[in-house]
């Protein structure tokens, strides 16, 4: 009788253990990938997006939502040398994208959140972290003075002074390798 008493309390003992190594303590999540509704989209858990469609990695927030400002154009390439600097995600290659690589992210049947402060309609996969900008800068200028971006309210490009700070951000991206 003593013994199986006291391999009751050693299996008890040993189960306590296992439990208390094997979950993670209170408070702790481990990061694991998510996906999009339609599977384009992969959650990295480290603050980037993959989109398998186009062999592109996207941060999942813009710069706004990163830094809590809105940028000029300027701002957005020395947002890009500040992230690579820190090697945001572990990474060194991140750029201002293309109007091209912008056009891929807006999807009009896909509704993300409302732009801050406003009722337009950002569309973008959900994936995205929410109330953001809407208009994001491209590496792409228009002479001296202007640059072109993207609008996500209706996927069209836009053309503004690269002085412009209006409701702006940028989202970084780089080329899976």
């Amino acid at each position: 009788m003593n013994l199986l008493r006291n391999i009751s309390f050693a299996n008890y003992i040993f189960w306590i253990l296992f439990l208390s190594l094997a979950l993670p303590l209170s408070g702790q999540v481990e990061a694991v990938g998510s996906w999009s509704i339609d599977k384009r989209f992969k959650d990295n858990g480290d603050k980037t997006i993959t989109d398998t469609k186009t062999g592109l990695m996207w941060m999942k927030e813009d710069s706004y939502l990163h830094s809590g400002h809105w940028v000029n154009w300027f701002k957005s390439v020395q947002f890009m040398k500040q992230i690579n600097e820190k090697g945001f995600a572990n990474q060194y290659d991140w750029q201002l994208p293309t109007v091209e690589q912008l056009t891929t992210l807006y999807e009009k049947d896909k509704t993300n959140s409302k732009v801050l402060g406003k009722g337009m309609n950002i569309h973008i996969d959900p994936i995205f972290a929410k109330e953001g900008s809407a208009s994001l800068w491209s590496i792409e200028e228009n002479g001296n003075y202007n640059a072109f971006g993207v609008v996500f309210n209706t996927g069209k490009r836009f053309n503004s002074s690269k002085k412009s700070t209006f409701r702006k951000a940028v989202r970084a991206v780089r080329y899976l390798n």
